[in-house]
C-alpha cells in the first residue's frame, strides 16, 4: 500500500497541462500546435522561476496571443479561437501556481476546456482528452478540500472515479440536446484553396497540395464489397487564358447565356444512397462529387453545367452527406461545342502540327485520343512531383522534358484535344483514396488531388486519365498510392487487396477505423440538428435504428442515480461539508465528530445548517431511515453551494 500526500499537486497540474493541450490539439493547425509547445515550455519554465515580473510577462504573453491566435485562426472569430484562448489561458495560469487558491481557478478552468471541447469536438482523441481533463479536474477539487495523507488503493481510486464520473451523464445529455450557434466571424478575406484545389491551372499548381497528408473527406460507399478507386470533381476549368491557365467559367452565367444551346436531363435514379461523405472543415462551399451521383439534401446547391455541387454554407466543422444515383444527360448544339474547343493563339506551332498530323492519320477522334495516350505510355514520359521548372511551356514538357504530374498532363492532353477541334474540360478533385479495411470506408487526403480530362464525344462526357497511361517503371515520386498498379478499369488488383489485407495489423488502420465510428454516430449532432434533436426523434422514430441511443440514455439516468446514491451512502459530499466547516471556523484540529462540529458553530450557522447534521445522523445511524430521493438531491445541492 502506498500513500501520498494530496497537498502536493504539482505533478497533477502538469498532467493537466497536458491533457488541456490534447483537448483541442487535434482541432488546429500544426503551426498553431507548435504556437501551443512554445507557450506550454515557457509557462513551466517560469513556474520554478521567482521573479518580481512574472505576472507582467504572463500578461504581455496573453495580450501577443490574442493577436497571434487571431491570424493562426484566418482573422476568424470561431469557437476554435476562444478555445485556444482559453488553453494559453491555463497555461499561463499553471506559471503562476503557488498557492492553494491558485489551483481551484485553475482546475476550474481545465473543467471548462474540457468540457468545451467535449461538446464542440468531433474528434475521438480530443473528445478522450477531454474525459481524463474532466476527471483528473474533479478529482483535484476534491483533493483541495482534503488535510490528511490519503491511502493510495483500489477503495480510494474507485471513490474518486465514481466522484467524477457523476457528471458525465449529464455531459452526454447536454450534448445530445444543447443546441450550439457556430460562431465565425470573418474579419478579413483571405486566400485559402478550395478543399486543396487551386483557382487556376498551371503546370506547378498541384506541387504544394500534392505533399499534404491532411484529410479532406471520408467516403464510406454502400456496397462494401466492391473495392474501387474514385474519381471526386471538385472544380471544371473549361477556358484557357493567354498566359495558358486554365480558368474556371461561372457555370450558372454559361447557363444563363447557352440557355438555348444546352439541353439539360436530369433524373434521380434512385432514392437510395449510394454512399456517405464526411466532408471536414474547409470554410469553402465546395463538395466533392461523383460524375453519377448526386447529393441528397435540399440545401445543395448544384452547378448542371459543370456538374459540381456546393452548399449553401461553408464547411466550418466536419459534415456528413448522403450521396445517391442520378442521370444527367447533356445535349449541345454547334455554338457551345465550339465555346468548349476555344483555346489561345499563343500555343507553340509545334504542337499545332504535331496534332495536326497525328489527327489526319486517325481513324477518327477517338483513334486520335488513343495516340496521345500511347505516346505518353511508350515515349519515356516520367511522373515526378519535382520536374524541372519550364512555366507554362507546354511545348517543352510534351517534347523534350517529359517529366510532370497530373495537370502536365491534363493540360496537354486538353490542348492537343481543342488544336483537333475536339470539346475538351479539365476536371480536378481527388482519386483514389486510401481504403481502411476493417471499416470499409475511403480516406481521401490532400496529396489526393488530381486532375483529368473530360471529352464530349457521342453526346456524353467521356472521362480519360492521361497520368495512368504512365507505366509504373516511370513512376519516379509519387504520394499518391493510387499511381501504383494502375487499371484502366479502375478495379483493384488482388495483391493490392492483399497489400490492405496485410495493413489489418497495423495499429493506424484501427485507430482511423475508431475514429471514424466516433465521428460518424457524433457528426450530425450540432447547430440545427441539436436544437430539433426531440422533434426529429419523435417524428422519425425507429426503434430498431435508434436502440443503441435509448440504451446509453436510459444507462446514463440510471448509471447517475446510482452514483448519486453511492456518493451520499459513502458520504463523500458530507466529508466536503465537514472540512469546509472546520477550516471557516479555524478549527485546529480534524478529528472532530460531526456533533463537536455542529457545537463549535455560531448560532446563525447552526440554524442554517442544522438540516444538513440531522440528515446527516440519519442516513448515518438509522437503520430504518429511507433516503428519500428528493431529499438527498436537495442536501448535496446546499453542500455543493457552500
Amino acid at each position: 500500500m502506498y500513500r501520498f500526500d494530496l497537498l502536493n499537486y504539482k505533478f497533477t497540474a502538469i498532467l493537466l497541462l497536458v491533457f488541456s493541450y490534447f483537448s483541442i490539439a487535434f482541432e488546429v493547425s500544426n503551426l498553431n500546435n507548435l504556437y501551443f509547445i512554445l507557450i506550454a515550455c515557457l509557462s513551466i519554465f517560469q513556474n520554478y522561476l521567482t521573479y518580481s515580473y512574472k505576472k507582467i510577462i504572463s500578461g504581455i504573453v496573453a495580450l501577443i496571443s490574442f493577436y497571434v491566435q487571431f491570424i493562426l485562426s484566418d482573422y476568424t472569430l470561431s469557437k476554435e479561437y476562444f478555445l485556444s484562448l482559453v488553453l494559453i489561458l491555463i497555461f499561463l495560469k499553471f506559471s503562476e501556481l503557488e498557492k492553494k487558491e491558485h489551483y481551484f481557478f485553475y482546475n476550474y478552468t481545465c473543467i471548462f476546456l474540457g468540457i468545451s471541447s467535449l461538446l464542440y469536438g468531433q474528434d475521438l482523441p480530443s473528445s478522450i482528452s477531454s474525459f481524463i481533463l474532466i476527471i483528473i479536474s474533479i478529482i483535484q477539487l476534491y483533493s483541495l478540500n482534503q488535510t490528511k495523507i490519503i491511502n493510495v488503493n483500489f477503495k480510494n481510486i474507485l471513490k474518486y472515479l465514481l466522484f467524477s464520473f457523476s457528471i458525465f451523464p449529464i455531459i452526454f445529455i447536454v450534448y445530445l440536446i444543447f443546441p450550439r450557434t457556430e460562431i465565425n466571424l470573418k474579419l478579413f478575406e483571405t486566400t485559402t484553396n478550395n478543399l486543396g484545389i487551386p483557382d487556376k491551372i498551371s503546370l506547378g499548381s498541384f506541387e504544394n497540395i500534392s505533399n499534404s497528408d491532411e484529410s479532406v473527406f471520408i467516403f464510406t460507399p454502400q456496397n462494401t464489397e466492391e473495392i474501387k478507386k474514385y474519381y471526386f470533381r471538385v472544380k471544371v476549368f473549361n477556358i484557357m487564358d493567354d498566359n495558358k491557365n486554365w480558368i474556371s467559367a461561372d457555370g450558372n452565367e454559361l447557363i444563363r447565356r447557352y440557355s438555348e444551346n444546352i439541353k439539360i436531363d436530369l433524373q434521380q435514379a434512385s432514392k437510395k444512397p449510394y454512399g456517405k461523405i464526411i466532408i471536414f472543415p474547409h470554410e469553402k462551399k465546395w463538395l466533392p462529387k461523383l460524375v453519377d451521383h448526386s447529393y441528397k439534401n435540399q440545401q445543395i446547391l448544384k452547378n448542371l453545367f459543370d456538374n459540381l455541387s456546393f452548399s449553401n454554407e461553408k464547411i466550418i466543422k466536419k459534415k456528413a452527406f448522403d450521396l445517391i444515383p442520378q442521370n444527367l444527360n447533356y445535349s449541345y448544339d454547334k455554338e457551345l461545342i465550339n465555346f468548349y474547343t476555344e483555346i489561345t493563339d499563343n500555343v507553340s506551332p509545334k504542337l499545332k502540327q504535331w496534332s495536326k498530323d497525328t489527327y489526319n492519320n486517325s481513324l477518327n477522334e477517338k483513334d486520335y485520343l488513343d495516340k496521345i495516350l500511347t505516346r505518353f505510355a511508350t515515349s519515356d514520359y516520367y511522373y515526378n512531383l519535382n520536374p524541372q521548372k519550364i512555366g507554362n511551356d507546354y511545348e517543352k514538357f510534351f517534347f523534350e522534358t517529359k517529366t510532370g504530374y497530373c495537370e502536365y498532363y491534363a493540360g496537354v492532353f486538353a490542348i492537343l484535344s481543342r488544336l483537333a477541334g475536339i470539346p475538351t474540360r479539365i476536371v480536378s478533385g481527388y482519386y483514389g483514396g486510401e481504403y481502411n479495411f476493417p471499416g470499409k470506408f475511403y480516406t481521401f487526403k490532400q496529396q489526393d488531388a488530381h486532375s483529368w480530362v473530360e471529352v464530349y464525344l457521342n453526346n456524353e462526357w467521356v472521362l480519360y486519365d492521361p497520368t495512368l497511361s504512365i507505366p509504373n517503371r516511370n513512376i519516379i515520386n509519387s504520394n499518391n498510392q493510387s499511381f501504383n498498379n494502375q487499371t484502366n478499369d479502375y478495379q483493384l488488383s488482388n495483391q493490392d487487396i492483399s497489400m490492405y489485407k496485410n495493413q489489418i495489423n497495423k495499429i493506424s488502420i484501427y485507430f482511423d477505423y475508431a475514429n471514424y465510428l466516433w465521428t460518424n454516430k457524433f457528426i450530425n449532432y450540432d447547430g440545427k440538428a441539436r436544437s430539433n434533436f426531440i422533434e426529429n426523434k419523435i417524428k422519425n422514430l425507429n426503434f430498431v435504428d435508434d436502440l443503441y441511443f435509448y440504451f446509453i440514455l436510459v444507462f446514463s439516468f440510471i448509471f447517475f442515480l446510482v452514483v448519486s446514491k453511492i456518493l451520499v451512502q459513502k458520504r463523500i459530499y458530507f466529508n466536503i461539508f465537514f472540512n469546509k466547516m472546520i477550516k471557516i471556523n479555524n478549527l485546529d484540529d480534524n478529528n472532530y465528530t460531526h456533533q463537536e462540529i455542529l457545537k463549535k458553530l455560531e448560532d446563525k450557522q447552526k440554524n442554517n445548517w442544522k438540516d444538513i447534521f440531522n440528515f446527516y445522523e440519519k442516513n448515518k445511524f438509522s437503520k430504518n431511515y429511507k433516503v428519500k430521493f428528493v431529499d438527498f438531491i436537495k442536501i448535496n445541492l446546499r453542500i455543493l453551494k457552500i
